[in-house]
């Protein structure tokens, strides 16, 4: 398959109430998946499942983070049902290996440096066990590209005129079809997913070392986090933030972090976000979670940036609160708020109707 002969099937139709994103080549996806996830993805892999039907039309599009490889099977399998749940009957797959994997130069009509070649081959067997996996539920893996280094390669295509060996680069003008189209529809700007995970990175440095000395400090002291002496501390921190003050000391911080480790706490400083998205303290309320996750360590580190993921979906960024819901859930695995958040915000239930389903007898954004 080449650029301008398309898939040997229908061309992949994206579809919005503005307008059809056509897929017709292995180009176009690797263009278009950044505009489909919100993202510019770094150590993913991104399944596009493709609805049955004479259009092809993409159904779900699903993202993750790149499981490592003795996963890749188990992880595999995981996608093929996720795909099957939702009627997909054929799935295009782009994979995209860690950035720092592959920076060596590559040149046209010479093979990739041994970064990209690595990160390319790294992969390969998660491509067989997708493919494996969705044959076995007869889904069709129509295409499978590997992003890395600014070019892409094809898993599926040993055509050198069109998927060259040392790979192709990657579109870069705006004016494309694909990027045309998507702007027109109102898609906005794909932003960096390596930049938002640095959103919620943990303490470093000289950071790190005071954060550790404060949490062991307040450790000893239980009462410094004690459920209402928290929700005090908080609700002023609410009304500093609020008013552009973000600044929190070492101790302070600790003390709020584990005070959040309080299921009431938690509860009651989720009911604080307002009933629609962009009420006056919800950005404010943001940014205090996200300052907290990022002075704590796994696993306590959880229940902020859950509240970081319940923050962003409320003001209307799904993007944003998919990164921080996933690193909860990386800081915990097992904790119960943060599985409960990335059903719903995987789920068609918009912000507002779970708060009104979790919140129906609370009087919502009060301060204590």
């Amino acid at each position: 398959m080449n650029d301008t002969d398309g898939f040997d099937r229908a061309p992949f139709v994206a579809m919005s109430p503005q307008s059809v994103l056509r897929v017709r080549s292995p180009a176009d996806l690797v263009e278009a998946v950044p505009y489909l996830i919100g993202v510019r993805p770094t150590d993913s892999v991104v399944l596009l499942g493709i609805l049955p039907g004479e259009r092809s039309r993409v159904g779900p599009v699903l993202r993750h983070d790149l499981p490592p490889p003795a996963d890749f099977e188990p992880a595999a399998r995981h996608f093929a049902r996720l795909l099957v749940r939702t009627g997909a009957r054929g799935v295009a797959v782009a994979m995209y290996p860690d950035g720092a994997e592959a920076t060596a130069p590559v040149t046209e009509g010479t093979a990739p440096e041994d970064g990209s070649a690595a990160a390319v081959e790294r992969l390969r067997p998660l491509h067989a066990a997708i493919a494996h996996a969705c044959g076995t539920h007869a889904i069709e893996v129509r295409e499978a590209v590997c992003v890395t280094a600014e070019r892409w390669w094809s898993y599926g295509c040993t055509d050198a005129r069109c998927c060259p060996t040392e790979g192709t680069p990657l579109r870069t003008e705006r004016s494309s079809t694909v990027a045309a189209t998507a702007v027109w529809a109102g898609l906005p700007e794909p932003v960096s997913l390596a930049d938002l995970v640095r959103r919620f990175r943990p303490p470093e440095y000289a950071m790190r070392e005071l954060m550790l000395r404060a949490y062991e400090s307040v450790r000893a002291e239980p009462e410094g986090f004690a459920a209402r002496r928290t929700l005090t501390a908080l609700a002023g921190h609410r009304t500093r933030f609020r008013a552009g003050d973000t600044t929190i000391e070492p101790a302070e911080a600790a003390r709020l972090v584990l005070g959040l480790g309080d299921s009431r706490v938690r509860d009651e400083v989720m009911g604080w976000h307002g009933e629609q998205p962009g009420d006056a303290d919800d950005p404010a309320l943001l940014a205090l979670w996200t300052a907290l996750a990022r002075r704590a360590f796994a696993p306590a580190s959880a229940p902020p940036l859950t509240l970081a993921a319940w923050a962003a979906w409320t003001i209307g960024d799904g993007v944003l609160a998919r990164v921080a819901v996933t690193r909860a859930l990386r800081a915990d695995a097992g904790y119960t708020m943060a599985r409960l958040l990335h059903s719903a915000i995987n789920s068609p239930l918009s912000a507002a109707e779970v708060r009104r389903r979790i919140f129906r007898d609370a009087v919502t954004n009060r301060a204590p």
